[in-house]
This record gives structure tokens, sequence and C-alpha cells, in this order.
């Protein structure tokens, strides 16, 4: 959901040559209008990239009264040109129902547009719909098609959310290997979740040896990457001493971390300690 975000990233590596110094030049010395001046120009010359940022400065960026409709826009018409990023962040608008009236049908239609396109961000999205029933029947059969192809389309989270799959048996034969190779790749490219759920598998031996040392390393990543679910389950090995030394005062400081981010169950943990 955060790809609109990371997209402002791309703003200027997707541009072509013959105006990309001007719109650099122009962004550092905050001369925001005269940046979407230069793309309404190369939008109109037919390069999607162009068209594509304008989508994403009328989303709401500094200096750029938010037009979502126009927005919306520019994004279907880079989206016509099979600029697959803009196929994605228009289905988003769309899923999200934000903005607009939600319309899973034409955000799924969207996706499907971006994913064949190798986007892993929409392969990953279409996953997550067809595994959660999001107003479609579940097929976890989809899912698993779509994560496999989200995960080979260098979307991490793709590779975990896959590996769910495997070591939950949905929609493919229970395979905790899978799994645990899958979550290892995820980890190691910064999907936080990955770490916590890898975590998990060594805290109690499924798949693999049982390793409290290494949960504990994994826990206290995700913790630190901002996971509350992590930072509650560290917590609960400093309280057992298990892989490290059990030291109250820590698993508390853990336990109400994730509590203060809402995460109900490190709030009753907190509470059950200090009632001690």
């Amino acid at each position: 959901m955060k790809k609109i975000i990371i997209m402002l990233v791309a703003l200027f590596i997707t541009l072509e040559a013959g105006y990309i110094k001007e719109s650099v030049e122009a962004h550092k010395k905050g001369e925001h209008k005269k940046v979407a001046n230069i793309y309404e120009k190369a939008c109109s010359e037919g390069k999607e990239s162009a068209c594509y940022n304008l989508g994403i400065l009328y989303m709401g960026s500094k200096g750029i009264k938010k037009d979502v409709k126009k927005a919306m826009s520019y994004y279907e018409k880079s989206c016509n040109a099979d600029f697959t990023s803009a196929c994605y962040n228009l289905g988003l608008v769309y899923a999200m129902g934000k903005d607009v009236v939600k319309d899973m049908n034409r955000a799924i239609s969207l996706y499907k547009k971006a994913c064949k396109g190798n986007d892993g961000a929409a392969c990953n999205n279409l996953g997550r719909i067809y595994a959660s029933g999001d107003e479609v029947d579940i097929d976890n059969k989809k899912a698993i098609d779509y994560y496999r192809q989200s995960c080979s389309s260098y979307d991490d989270m793709g590779c975990n959310n896959l590996a769910f799959m495997y070591a939950h048996g949905k929609g493919v034969k229970k395979d905790y290997k899978e799994a645990i190779k899958l979550y290892t790749k995820a980890c190691k490219t910064g999907v936080y979740m990955a770490c916590e759920n890898l975590g998990y598998m060594y805290e109690n031996a499924q798949g693999i040896k049982q390793d409290y040392k290494k949960a504990v390393s994994l826990y206290k990543k995700a913790c630190d990457k901002g996971s509350v679910k992590g930072c509650n389950n560290l917590g609960i090995l400093y309280v057992q001493g298990n892989g490290v030394k059990q030291e109250i005062k820590k698993a508390k400081e853990l336990f109400k971390k994730a509590c203060d981010k809402g995460f109900q169950e490190g709030c009753s943990n907190y509470k059950l300690l200090d009632d001690k």
C-alpha cells in the first residue's frame, strides 16, 4: 500500500533525457509548479512516464494542490500506454476507496494488467485479495500463483506471503523448508514481517532445529523495523529467559512498545507483568 509514496523516488529516474535535467533543477529550487509544467509538456508529447509522474504530483505532493480527478486522468493515460506502475497506482486508488468510491472489480482489472507487465507489487496485491476474499471468493490457488509471480518479479513482500501459504498449507501442500527459504530471502531484504515469521519458526522448531538465540535475533530485527508482534514475541523470550538472560524490565519495555502502537496482546502482557 506504500507504493504511491515509494514511487516518488522514481519521479526523475523514469524521465527521458530531453527534460530530466530541467525538471531536476526545478525540483531542487523548490519550483514545484515548473516541475508540473515540464511534465505536462512531456506528457502531451506522448511520454507516458511524465503522465505517470503527474499522477503522483496531483495525488498530493509538496507545492502542488491535490487534485485526485486530475491525478487519475494522468494515471489512466499512462496506464493506457502500458506503463505498468501507473496501472498499479490507479488500481490502488480504487482498492482503497479513500478518494473515490471503492471499486474492487476495477482495481483487480488494473492490478492484473500491471501484474502481466511484471509489476511485483500488483501481483502481490492480487494474491492478497484472493487469499483474504476481499470482495471476491477466497481462492488460495490463485493467491499462490500471484504470490509466486510477485516473488519472481522481485517483490519480497510477495515472497513473504508465499512463505506464509507454504507454512500453513493454504492452497499448497505444507512445506516448512520452502517457507523458511522464502522467509529468509524476504527478511534479508528488509521485510520485517518475514523476519518475525522466521523467528517464530526457529522458536517453535517448525521445519528447523529449535534455536532461541536465532529467534531472539530475528524478533529484534523485526521489532527495530517497527513490527509490534516482533517486539511482543521478543518480550516473551525475555520473560522466559529463552535465548537471552531473563530480564523482566526489558520485557516490560518491549511489551509497552508494542502496546503503544496498538497491539493489544502487548498491552495485556505489560499489564500482567505490572500487576505482578
